[in-house]
């Protein structure tokens, strides 16, 4: 005898929609998510650029704000973990609204369970992408999409993209940093260790192929079809609700960072800046770190030898 089929997976295929739609839609969806709803995958493109901030970040604190405005830029922060992105119709979103009870326990797990397929789907492309420091994927060591996690009312989310191209010079631009060497050196991150389809491809596929491969290594992966499907009346009131909540953006925070800033590029590179008192006044160090050793640095102000500034900053980082 064999058991009941599994449960199908709704697919829901939004295309390209607002950036406001394009975080409300997996915001409402889990927030309206009942017993009966069903597990659903969401595929999407904002029609426009943005940033978006991280639940636990302050958009003042992580982003020039003043300038986005001037450049129309909007800012959204989502109720979901993860850093301060830049996102645009380049990228392709996949959003996982699934029940607590589906979902693994730890987050590791869970990660692992809903990144794959997005894994698999560039490893059919020819590239040889792999699941790195929990939640990132990577392709030779470098990062190739954005990813974030959380849990909101009885839904687990995990959503991610897929980056066809990206601009390093409007999210250099945009971080709120202490100084141009910091800048130029978090910016030149960004263009050494983050991977594009564009980049690593000669005839990168079509978004609809990208999206049907997306689809059947998600079945493949969960063992459950994907069915296409629409929102519900409710689910769309959630989703219309959230625009209006993600549109009134809390601007409470710092008004800069403190003095020994440090900055995310990825979760193998970092840029660091410190204020040491030296012979002769005060010297400004910023560092770049890539897995652990210092892949750039420059220094301003007091004399200081770059070997005396490179053992500065191991010292400080504890290494």
């Amino acid at each position: 005898m064999t058991g009941p089929p599994p449960a199908a997976v709704r697919l829901v295929e939004a295309d390209e929609v607002s950036p406001l739609r394009s975080q409300a839609l997996y915001h409402g969806l889990a927030l309206a998510m009942t017993e009966s709803s069903p597990d659903t995958i969401v595929l999407c493109r904002p029609a426009g650029p943005y940033f978006c901030v991280g639940f636990h970040q302050s958009p003042r604190e992580e982003l020039d704000l003043d300038w986005c405005r001037r450049q129309g830029y909007p800012v959204i922060q989502r109720a979901i973990g993860g850093g301060t992105v830049f996102l645009d119709a380049r990228q392709l979103f996949y959003q996982c609204v699934f029940h607590r009870r589906q979902a693994p326990l730890a987050v590791a797990a869970i990660y692992r369970q809903f990144l794959t397929p997005a894994v698999q789907t560039l490893r059919a492309l020819g590239l040889p992408a792999c699941l790195e420091g929990v939640n990132e994927i990577e392709v030779n060591g470098r990062r190739i999409a954005g990813t974030g996690g959380g849990q909101l009312g009885e839904a687990v989310l995990v959503v991610g993209n897929l980056l066809f191209d990206f601009a390093p010079e409007v999210m250099g631009r945009a971080w709120r940093l202490p100084s141009g060497a910091f800048r130029r050196l978090a910016e030149e991150g960004l263009r050494l260790h983050l991977a594009t389809l564009a980049a690593m491809l000669d005839r990168p596929p079509s978004e609809a192929e990208i999206r049907r491969r997306l689809v059947a290594e998600y079945e493949a992966g969960l063992g459950r079809p994907l069915v296409p499907g629409v929102l519900t009346l409710e689910e769309e009131a959630a989703v219309e609700s959230e625009e209006r909540r993600l549109a009134r953006l809390d601007e409470a925070g710092a008004v800069a960072r403190p003095r020994d800033s440090r900055l995310k590029v990825t979760h193998r590179v970092w840029v660091h800046e410190w204020h040491w008192p030296v012979s002769g006044g005060e010297a400004r160090v910023t560092a770049r770190l890539a897995d652990g050793r210092v892949e750039a640095i420059e220094m301003a102000g007091g004399a200081l030898s770059p070997q005396e500034a490179e053992r500065r900053v191991l010292e400080a980082l504890g290494r």
